[in-house]
């Protein structure tokens, strides 16, 4: 008994539980799943931004061989163009992030209450121990020395008198 009080009160049982749960909420939520579409939604995006500017690259040198004088417009164009890739790029990143810290932020509330599950009916099951404990020992006490069951009943009045005299 006092074994199983010393593994259940160590860091290590606790940290192995945590451990556990983590685990198991990162394969119940298919979280590796959920980061790598987003990865690949990420990687598609970017690649997209890369061919958009490749394009407007290849429109500039167009235009800048049909009509010179408009190098002005060209140029305003194409950085609008890198400026817009550029920005939903970011978007899509920060989408990403937003979502991944949403998941590990409900994992963590999981595990936290599942934590305090586990404490609750640890603490109710050593209470219930206590007290299974304390009846065993104060029969045990009453049956070899039954004077001692007339002293239990004194206190016991002198504890109602006492209350009864606090009122």
């Amino acid at each position: 008994m006092e074994i199983w009080t010393l593994i259940v009160k160590s860091n290590t049982f606790n940290f192995l539980i945590l451990l556990g749960l983590i685990i198991f909420a990162i394969k119940f939520f298919k979280v590796g799943n959920l980061i790598e579409s987003a990865c690949s939604k990420v990687r598609e995006t970017v690649e997209k931004s890369q061919n958009v500017k490749e394009d407007s690259i290849e429109e500039l040198k167009k235009a800048n061989e049909t009509v010179k004088n408009i190098a002005r417009e060209v140029e305003e164009i194409f950085n609008n163009a890198q400026k817009s890739a550029e920005l939903t790029g970011k978007k899509i990143l920060d989408d990403a992030d937003i979502e991944a810290r949403g998941i590990f932020d409900n994992a963590r509330k999981i595990l936290e209450s599942e934590n305090k599950k586990t404490a609750l009916s640890l603490t109710q099951k050593t209470a219930l121990a206590s007290y299974e404990i304390a009846k065993n020992h104060i029969c045990k006490t009453i049956k070899e020395k039954p004077d001692y069951h007339k002293d239990f009943i004194e206190q016991s009045i002198k504890e109602l008198d006492r209350l009864k005299t606090n009122e």
